[in-house]
C-alpha cells in the first residue's frame, strides 16, 4: 500500500507529527530542517537546491497549504517596545546609559524619573558655532588693526596693511568698522581712500607746503607764510568764494585755475597788518632823553593798567619803586634799565595814541622810544653777547610793542629770541636752587609765562609753528597772587612748599594732563574730562584779582597750543580725519572742562557789574576763549556740510556749529553801537582786532558757503557780520591796521550781497583811495592816499583825524610795595655799601641788589627830565 492510500487525506495532512516516523525514507532532499533558523544565504541556498532537484509537489499537498488558518497575533496590554534609532540621546540617558527615547523637550525615561533632560549639541551646530565665534573675533582683531594703522608709525602701519589686503581686498583703514561719519569736506571723499587724508579736508588743505613764492618780493618777505590756522588764511579762501559768488558761480576757484585770481587773493593782498611799512626814525635820536615827568607818568600808568595785568614781565612794585627814584635823583641807571623803561613808554604811548588820550605825543614819539631801546639793549655787541634776565625783559617787551603796532612778522622773530634768550637761562624750567629765593623764582616764571602766552598767541596769529616745544617747559603755573601778596601767609605758604603748590594748582588746571593725552585718543569725540569739584575748591576761595585771571589765562594758553600741535601741525597730512575728529572732541572736552573750573568772579557769562578791572579779565578771558573754539572747529567748517540726510548731524557738523555759535559769542561780547575808545580802555587793545577778524572771517565764510550748516540763522549771521564790518570802521579811525582788516571784510561782505541778493545799503562807505606814509607813526589824514601794499580790490581808505577826546585821567594804583624813603645823597653816597645794606632793595628778577640798576658814572649825558 503507497503512502497516499494508508493515510486518508485532512485539512491537517500537511502537518507532520515529530514523533511520527515515516513509513518511507524520503530522498535527501525531502528531509524537513526541524528548529534551525535558516539564515538568508541558507533560504536562497535550499530554494535553489529545491528548485533544482525536488520534484514538483502533488497538487494534494498545495491545496492542504492553501486551506491553512492564519491565527491572529493576541494583543499584549504592555507598552510597546521602543526599537526606532534617534539622532541623539539626553545627558541624563547617556550617563545611565539606558536607551533614550528621543522625546522633545523631554524624553519618555527622563519624564518618568523626573530627571533633568537635555540634549548636548550636535556636532553640526557646534561647528558653526564655532565658525560663528571665529569670524567674530577676526572682525574684531581686524578693526582693532585698522585703528593701530591711524596710531603706530608709517612702518608698522605698512604692515598691517599689508596683512589686510592679504586676507581681505576691501578693507578700509580709515575708521572704526566703517567709513567716518563726517563725510567732511572737500565733499565726497571715497569709501576706499586708505589715507582719508585731512589736507583735503577744510582749512587743513595742503598744510604740509607752501602755496606762493614768500621771497618774491618785498611785499610778500613783509607778510611771510601764514599758516591754516592763521585768519590771513582764512581770509584769502573767503574772498576766493566771495570771487565766485560775485559771479553767480556756487563753487569756490581752487588754487592754480586762475593765475590773475591767484595773484589778486595771495596771502599779502589779504593782509591787514603793517609790516611792510617801516618802524625806524628818520634821523638821529638823543639816546637819554626823557619825556617830561607828567607825560611820563601817564604813560607809565597806561602800561601798568591795560598791559601788565595781562603781561607781568615786570615786577610792579620794584620797578614802580626804580621809577620814582630814577624821575627822583641824579643818577643814571644801566641801559638795559632804560631799554625796558622806553619800551614801557612806547606801549603807553601806542594806547594813548589808540584812546586819544589828551597827554598824547606827536604821531610817531612811540617810534622815538624804540629806537632808543633798540640802541640802548639790541645793537650789535648785545646780540652777540649772552643774555641775562634784563635783556629777556627787553626783548619780550619789544617784541610786545611790535604786535600792539601790528607788525606782526617782526613781533615774531623777536619773541622767538626772547624765548631762547630765556631758555638759555633755564626760566623755563622749575628751580630748585637753594641760592635763589623763592620770590625771584616766582618772578621767573611770570616772565616765562608771558613769553609762553605771547608766542601761543603769535602762532594763532601768523598759523606758524611756536618755537616752544612740547616737553621744553617744566616751569609752574605763576601763583594766583599780586606781587605785593607773596608776603602775606596764605600766598607764603604755596610760595615756599613746592608739593602744596603742585596740589592746589598745578594738579588741578585743565592743562595738567594735556601732554599726556594720547596721540589718537579712544572716542575723543564723545571724550568728557572734568576736574573733580573738590580739586579747585581752594582756587574757587580766593579772591578775584589780576594774578587768578593771569593763572587761568595761562592755563587756557597751554591747552589752547595743543589745538595747534595736534590739529595744524605739518604731521597731521598723514592723519586719517577720523583721528583729526578724535583729537578735536578730545580737545573740546579740555576747553570745557577749563571753563567748568572758572571761579564765579571770573565767568564770563555773569553780567554783574564789579568793576573795570574785573570787566578787563572777564573781557579778555572770553575773547581767548572763544578765539580757542573757532581755531579748533575752523577744519569742520567747509564748503559742504557733512550732516547726513536723514540721520542725526555728523560730529564735523556739530564743531561747524561750535565754530559759528563762538564766533557769534564773541561778538556778542560787544555792543552794537560800535564805540571804538571804549573798546581800546576796556579791552585788550593789543589783539583785539584779531579776535574780531577772527569772527568775521568765519562768518563771512559761512555766507559764502550758503550757510549750509545753520541755514536757519541766515538772516542772524549777516547782522552778525555787518556788526563786525562796523566795528572795523570806527576802529580805522586810530589804526591803520583796522583800515585795512576793515576793507577786506566790507569787499567781501559786498560781493557776497551782489551775489547772494543781500541788502547792504545800511554798511557805511568810504572811496576806496591810495594811501600816504611808509611808516608806521605817520598820522592819518583826509585825503591823503595810505601806502598799503595790496593788489586789485584791496585799497586802504583815508583814516579820520584824531578826534580829542576830554578823558579823567586814571588815578594812579596804590603802591602796597613798602619801599624806604632815602634821599638822593643817600642814594648816592650808598653806591659803595656793602651788599647787605637794607637801603638796597633785593631785586627778584635779576638776583641782584639795586645798585646795579644805578651804576655810578662820570659821564656828562644829556638829560631831559
Amino acid at each position: 500500500m503507497t503512502v497516499e492510500q494508508s493515510h486518508p487525506h485532512t485539512k491537517y495532512d500537511s502537518v507532520v507529527s515529530q514523533n511520527e516516523a515515516p513509513a518511507q525514507q524520503p530522498t535527501a532532499d525531502l528531509t524537513p530542517v526541524r528548529f534551525r533558523p535558516l539564515s538568508i544565504a541558507d533560504t536562497g541556498s535550499t530554494i535553489e537546491a529545491r528548485s533544482s532537484n525536488t520534484p514538483p509537489i502533488t497538487s494534494s499537498k498545495m491545496l492542504a497549504a492553501q486551506t491553512k488558518i492564519a491565527i491572529p497575533r493576541q494583543r499584549v496590554a504592555t507598552a510597546p517596545r521602543y526599537n526606532r534609532r534617534v539622532p541623539r540621546a539626553c545627558a541624563s540617558c547617556r550617563q545611565r546609559k539606558t536607551k533614550c527615547s528621543g522625546d522633545t523637550p523631554v524624553c519618555r525615561q527622563c519624564r518618568e524619573l523626573r530627571a533633568t533632560c537635555s540634549y548636548p549639541e550636535g556636532w553640526s551646530e557646534r561647528l558653526k558655532k564655532q565658525v560663528e565665534t571665529f569670524s567674530e573675533k577676526a572682525q574684531e582683531y581686524e578693526n582693532l588693526l585698522k585703528d593701530l594703522s591711524g596710531i603706530v608709525d608709517s612702518s608698522a602701519a605698512e604692515r598691517i596693511r599689508s596683512l589686510l589686503d592679504k586676507h581681505g581686498p576691501d578693507v578700509d583703514y580709515t575708521s572704526n568698522n566703517s567709513r567716518s561719519q563726517s563725510v567732511t569736506p572737500q565733499d565726497d571723499v571715497p569709501e576706499n581712500d586708505v589715507s582719508s587724508s585731512p589736507s583735503s579736508i577744510g582749512s587743513l588743505e595742503a598744510i604740509d607746503r607752501v602755496e606762493e613764492d614768500i621771497n618774491r618780493s618785498a611785499h610778500t618777505r613783509a607778510t611771510g607764510y601764514m599758516g591754516k590756522n592763521s585768519e590771513i588764511t582764512w581770509m584769502q579762501r573767503l574772498h576766493r568764494e566771495a570771487e565766485q559768488r560775485a559771479k553767480g558761480l556756487p563753487g569756490s576757484l581752487e588754487p592754480g585755475q586762475d593765475p590773475k585770481i591767484d595773484n589778486a587773493v595771495s596771502l599779502h593782498a589779504v593782509n591787514y597788518h603793517l609790516d611792510d611799512l617801516d618802524i625806524s626814525m628818520p634821523g638821529p635820536v638823543q639816546l637819554y632823553a626823557m619825556p617830561p615827568r607828567e607825560v611820563a607818568d601817564h604813560m607809565f600808568e597806561a602800561y601798568l593798567t591795560t598791559v601788565h595785568p595781562f603781561y607781568p614781565i615786570i615786577n610792579k612794585p620794584l620797578f614802580s619803586a626804580q621809577y620814582r627814584t630814577f624821575f627822583d635823583s641824579a643818577a643814571r641807571p644801566g641801559d638795559k634799565w632804560l631799554a625796558i623803561l622806553n619800551m614801557i613808554f612806547a606801549i603807553g604811548a601806542k594806547h594813548g595814541h589808540l584812546i586819544d588820550a589828551p597827554w598824547r605825543g606827536d604821531g610817531k614819539d612811540h617810534l622815538v622810544y624804540l629806537t632808543r631801546a633798540r640802541i640802548l639793549s639790541m645793537n650789535g655787541d648785545v646780540l652777540f653777547s649772552h643774555p641775562d634776565l634784563q635783556q629777556v625783559q627787553v626783548e619780550g617787551l619789544i617784541a610786545f610793542y611790535l604786535l600792539a603796532s601790528d607788525q606782526m612778522n617782526r613781533a615774531w622773530r623777536i619773541s622767538a629770541l626772547a624765548v631762547r634768550s630765556a631758555i638759555t637761562l633755564g626760566i623755563n624750567m622749575k628751580s630748585s636752587s637753594p641760592a635763589t629765593p623763592d620770590i625771584s623764582k616766582e618772578a621767573r616764571y611770570r616772565v616765562w609765562w608771558c613769553l609762553y602766552t605771547f608766542e601761543h598767541m603769535l602762532g594763532i596769529m601768523t598759523g606758524r609753528s611756536t618755537c616752544i616745544q612740547d616737553g621744553v617747559c617744566t616751569s609752574p603755573f605763576p601763583l594766583p597772587f599780586e606781587e605785593e601778596q607773596l608776603q602775606e601767609p596764605t600766598a607764603f605758604e604755596v610760595l615756599t612748599d613746592t608739593i602744596l603748590r603742585d596740589e592746589r594748582i598745578n594738579n588741578v588746571m585743565a592743562s595738567a594732563c594735556i601732554r599726556q593725552m594720547p596721540l589718537h585718543p579712544a572716542n575723543g569725540k564723545d571724550g568728557s574730562h572734568h576736574t573733580r569739584a573738590q580739586d579747585t575748591k581752594w582756587l574757587k576761595s580766593l579772591p578775584v584779582n589780576y594774578a587768578l585771571f593771569y593763572l587761568y589765562y595761562c592755563d587756557l594758553a597751554v591747552v589752547a597750543q595743543e589745538i595747534v600741535n595736534k590739529v595744524y601741525s605739518v604731521d597731521c597730512v598723514m592723519v586719517p580725519w577720523a583721528q583729526i575728529e578724535s583729537r578735536i572732541g578730545e580737545l573740546k572736552s579740555r576747553t570745557e572742562t577749563w571753563k567748568s573750573n572758572l571761579p564765579t568772579g571770573l565767568d564770563f557769562p555773569d553780567k554783574e557789574d564789579k568793576g573795570p578791572d574785573i570787566l578787563r579779565c572777564k573781557l579778555n578771558l572770553a575773547l581767548h576763549y572763544y578765539s580757542a573754539r573757532i581755531t579748533l572747529g575752523r577744519p569742520c567748517l567747509c564748503r559742504r556740510d557733512a550732516r547726513r540726510k536723514g540721520t542725526n548731524p555728523s560730529f564735523s557738523h556739530e564743531m561747524a556749529v561750535v565754530t559759528l555759535e563762538s564766533a557769534r559769542c564773541m561778538l556778542d561780547l560787544i555792543p552794537d553801537e560800535p564805540d571804538a575808545l571804549q573798546l581800546y580802555r576796556i579791552a585788550p587793545w593789543w589783539c583785539i582786532l584779531h579776535y574780531l577778524m577772527q569772527a568775521a572771517t568765519v562768518l563771512l565764510l559761512e555766507l559764502s558757503f550758503g550757510t549750509v550748516h545753520m541755514p536757519e540763522e541766515e538772516k542772524n549771521f549777516i547782522s552778525l557780520s555787518k556788526k563786525a564790518v562796523r566795528w572795523l570802521f570806527a576802529m580805522s579811525g586810530q589804526s591803520v591796521a583796522s583800515r585795512r582788516a576793515w576793507q577786506l571784510c566790507d569787499l567781501s561782505l559786498r560781493k557776497l550781497a551782489q551775489g547772494m541778493k543781500y541788502d547792504v545799503s545800511d554798511m557805511p562807505s568810504y572811496p576806496y583811495t591810495p594811501e600816504p606814509t611808509s611808516t608806521v607813526g605817520s598820522e592819518p589824514a583826509h585825503g591823503q592816499p595810505m601806502s598799503h601794499a595790496a593788489t586789485a580790490g584791496d585799497y586802504s581808505a583815508p583814516l579820520q583825524e584824531d578826534l580829542p577826546v576830554s578823558a579823567p585821567d586814571a588815578p594812579p594804583a596804590e603802591d602796597h610795595y613798602i619801599y624806604p624813603n632815602i634821599t638822593t645823597a643817600d642814594l648816592m653816597n650808598s653806591l659803595t655799601a656793602e651788599a647787605q645794606d637794607s637801603y638796597f632793595p633785593y631785586d627778584p628778577i635779576t638776583g641782584e641788589f639795586m645798585r646795579s640798576f644805578f651804576p655810578h658814572s662820570n659821564e656828562d649825558e644829556n638829560w631831559e627830565c
